[in-house]
């Protein structure tokens, strides 16, 4: 490995997305109104998507710049590709007031996907710790596939559903964490060699 690899990037920007969704999440359970809170964390849903269209750059230049590693580049480069499409539609969606209804549905078929990477980060044996990742991923798919139930729910069903949402993003938020702490070391380490 070089001295720099951007999958520490996204798995910084997957950490503060995670948290963020969770603040969310918990404010809107605990009774926040939709419409401010939407035009509070709106913006930092966006900027997290636009971040996130670097680190997709980032890993594809990285494949093109001589140090290919197709399978991390297919893995993180089109779950980032995906985060960040979302990240940029949520973050529209909440800062303007809309209705998720519209989104839940590609959330639905991306979390698909999602699940998808988890699936291939066990099955491959990708990253040092295939199961923290796949761990990871999975989260991130759950959370994508419960928009649909929570977007369309009743008023009174939407609180469940938010504390449901934020229990799956803080595990999506740790997981991303501890495994980016953990590259982020090892990474430094293998440069130093």
């Amino acid at each position: 490995m070089g001295s720099y690899n951007p999958l520490v990037f996204v798995l910084g920007l997957v950490t503060a997305a995670g948290v963020t969704g969770v603040a969310y999440l918990l404010a809107l359970a605990r009774g926040g109104e939709s419409r401010v809170l939407g035009r509070e964390y709106g913006p930092i849903f966006v900027a997290l998507g636009l971040f996130a269209l670097g680190g997709v750059a980032q890993l594809y230049w990285t494949n093109w710049a001589g140090r290919p590693v197709p399978q991390y580049t297919e893995l993180f480069g089109v779950g980032t590709g995906l985060f960040a499409f979302m990240m940029l539609l949520a973050g529209f969606y909440l800062y303007q007031g809309l209705e998720l209804r519209a989104l839940a549905w590609p959330s639905l078929f991306l979390g698909l996907f999602l699940l998808q990477g988890a699936r291939a980060a066990l099955d491959f044996g990708l990253t040092r710790n295939p199961a923290l990742t796949a761990l990871m991923w999975a989260a991130a798919g759950l959370a994508s596939l419960g928009i649909l139930p929570f977007a369309y729910s009743r008023p009174e069903a939407k609180r469940t559903w938010a504390y449901l949402g934020a229990l799956v993003l803080g595990l999506m938020a740790l997981t991303a964490f501890v495994t980016g702490v953990m590259a982020y070391y090892g990474h430094i380490a293998e440069a130093v060699k």
